[in-house]
């Protein structure tokens, strides 16, 4: 089973991307073959995921990694750790990696991850996404509709 996640907390301006991302698919019915999860700030929740039969997890998340507002990459975790020491790529708090890790350490499987970090204009307190996001929010779909679809 593959495995859309979206992270990010709704109340946060653009923190909330990734969980719009996921409810406009599900609303749609776009989320044919995989499992679109609002997964919100509950980062352990990702780690029900960590199974056997998951073929793929793409996370989808308001990430700081430098870019211009509303700009968007794609990258696996061991892309991230390769970065950080030069990049200063970063996930906010609810740190995949730190999830890694803990897997990691308690031997659970790990499945292919990818995630498709969106760079946010605007994380203060407010239900709705700047306008920088706004604007992209179907570029955005398409990416993550793009990438879950790519790994069949």
């Amino acid at each position: 089973m593959r495995y859309l996640l979206g992270l990010g907390n709704y109340a946060m301006g653009d923190d909330g991307v990734g969980l719009r991302i996921v409810e406009h698919i599900v609303e749609q019915e776009l989320d044919d073959g995989f499992e679109a999860v609002e997964v919100g700030n509950n980062g352990m929740l990702v780690l029900t995921y960590f199974r056997e039969d998951t073929e793929l997890i793409l996370v989808v998340d308001a990430v700081q990694f430098g870019g211009e507002s509303g700009e968007f990459t794609v990258f696996t975790p061991d892309d991230v750790e390769t970065h950080k020491v030069t990049g200063g790529i970063s996930t906010h708090e609810g740190d995949i990696l730190k999830l890694i890790e803990l897997a990691k350490q308690i031997d659970q499987h790990i499945p292919p991850i990818r995630i498709l970090a969106i760079q946010p204009a605007s994380m203060d307190v407010d239900q709705g996404l700047s306008p920088e996001l706004e604007t992209r929010f179907q570029e955005y779909v398409l990416a993550a509709l793009h990438e879950i679809e790519e790994h069949q």
